[in-house]
């Protein structure tokens, strides 16, 4: 609560997965033209955007914004870039890209994850009323499919970027997190930005008061596709989205409603509050039959007051003397417990996956050895019949190929990647395993839970 009545200004934030991917996304020129007019003609402040892969593309946004939001940030990252790019309306102090340990798998070569260096970028922007905001976008890994092989690296992922959102609040700077999460809010990683982060959601925080009433009205079906937009922040897979694939990434209801993965989440403090929340971007391109994109975007109003004497109440975030210790934690033990035995489960697969390919390798190396022989012996015993000699050479000359590429890819991607995958996964599961023992004072409210593992 304020203690007394400052000068209160706003800040707008949108975030927005464009879908920008080179010749996979259709109509990817025309849609990103149109969202760059968009945002032009809008009063945003900060404008964090996601899959903006092609550099022309972020280039006609950047022109076009400029008169409104003439800061930018593009993050350069991986073989084929980060997709992700920041807009301010206020300066950039400096900026930095925080790369996951684990993203994607390299024989996974279509669902191009690995090869495009995913992580999280920040800007710090200087802000005329409160100082410093660390605002930060990212895309965690998809999902693909009905069933989930990622969720093990999406937890690590919102791992490094609690630690890093705790850096800066540590700090004493404001913090704004957004981006495509492919998450929902009911997931691990949703508890870990919650309450390891001390994140508060916008949307939810907004819509709370109103999500038990708009669940029974669903349950009834008294609630239209549209309607459900924006009564549950729905993002992604509407039914609505011209783009909408006919697989749900996310079927966190049993009806066909869609998923909410995109947010903007912020530390919550007496000088930073949210005012408004809602999904945008839900309507057709000008003049056409076509969504911006295959994703809603989140437009959060966050309400801005000068620094001043107050007293902080349990909606805000702790303090920035507290995030800075180590220890220092919400989460609980009953979310630890799965989260840990995801990534056990993960690393096993990973294991048995790396020894696989290590067998193959060496099973290649057997059939080139033994075709290799063949090339030398069959010419030894069959000089007579030379065309049977030369097409038997030929023969073995194309397997041994064959065999050579299986070997080398089977030797880099089971060793080099899956010793790294291995110690990755066995590193987090040190360090989130040593957040199972909470602070004395909340240790008191809890139960007394043994721990899963040594570190």
């Amino acid at each position: 609560m304020f203690n007394s009545a400052p000068q209160q200004s706003t800040l707008s934030v949108l975030s927005l997965n464009c879908w920008g991917l080179n010749i996979v996304a259709k109509k990817r020129k025309f849609r990103l033209r149109a969202i760059a007019d968009r945002v032009s003609q809008k009063q945003y402040d900060i404008v964090a955007l996601q899959e903006v892969w092609m550099w022309e593309d972020f280039d006609y946004i950047k022109k076009q914004t400029r008169d409104v939001l003439p800061y930018t940030k593009y993050f350069h990252s991986g073989t084929l870039g980060s997709g992700l790019a920041i807009l301010s309306r206020f300066p950039i102090l400096s900026s930095s890209y925080l790369k996951f340990t684990l993203a994607g798998k390299p024989l996974k070569v279509f669902q191009g994850d690995f090869y495009v260096g995913k992580g999280c970028g920040s800007v710090c922007i200087d802000h005329p009323d409160v100082g410093l905001i660390d605002v930060y976008t990212t895309h965690l890994q998809a999902g693909y499919g009905s069933h989930d092989d990622y969720e093990a690296q999406r937890i690590t992922e919102c791992w490094q970027i609690a630690n890093s959102v705790r850096a800066s609040a540590a700090q004493g700077r404001h913090v704004i997190l957004t981006g495509d999460f492919n998450s929902i809010p009911t997931s691990h990683c949703y508890q870990i930005l919650k309450n390891h982060a001390f994140m508060t959601d916008s949307w939810l925080e907004m819509h709370k008061d109103t999500m038990a009433d708009s669940l029974g009205r669903l349950e009834r079906d008294q609630l239209t596709a549209s309607e459900c937009i924006q009564l549950f922040g729905i993002t992604c897979d509407s039914p609505l989205d011209t783009w909408t694939k006919h697989l749900l990434k996310q079927q966190p209801y049993s009806k066909d409603i869609g998923d909410r993965l995109d947010y903007i989440f912020y530390r919550r403090t007496p000088e930073i509050t949210c005012q408004q929340s809602k999904v945008a971007f839900e309507e057709y391109i000008p003049d056409t039959q076509m969504s911006f994109s295959d994703h809603f975007a989140v437009h959060s109003i966050f309400l801005i007051a000068a620094k001043t004497n107050s007293v902080f109440d349990d909606d805000y975030a702790p303090l920035p003397k507290e995030i800075a210790r180590p220890d220092f934690t919400h989460i609980l033990p009953d979310t630890l417990h799965p989260i840990i035995r995801i990534l056990e489960e993960d690393l096993l697969k990973a294991t048995a996956t790396a020894n696989g390919l290590l067998f193959l390798f060496g099973l290649s190396l057997l059939f080139v050895f033994c075709l290799y022989s063949c090339q030398i012996v069959v010419p030894f015993y069959f000089s007579e019949f030379q065309l049977k000699v030369l097409a038997s050479n030929i023969v073995c000359g194309l397997f041994i190929i064959v065999f050579s590429v299986v070997g080398i890819v089977s030797l880099i991607v089971g060793f080099v990647f899956g010793r790294n995958e291995q110690r990755s996964l066995r590193q987090y599961l040190i360090d989130i395993n040593q957040q199972q023992h909470p602070l004395p004072a909340l240790a008191q409210a809890l139960p007394h839970t043994q721990p899963l593992m040594d570190s």
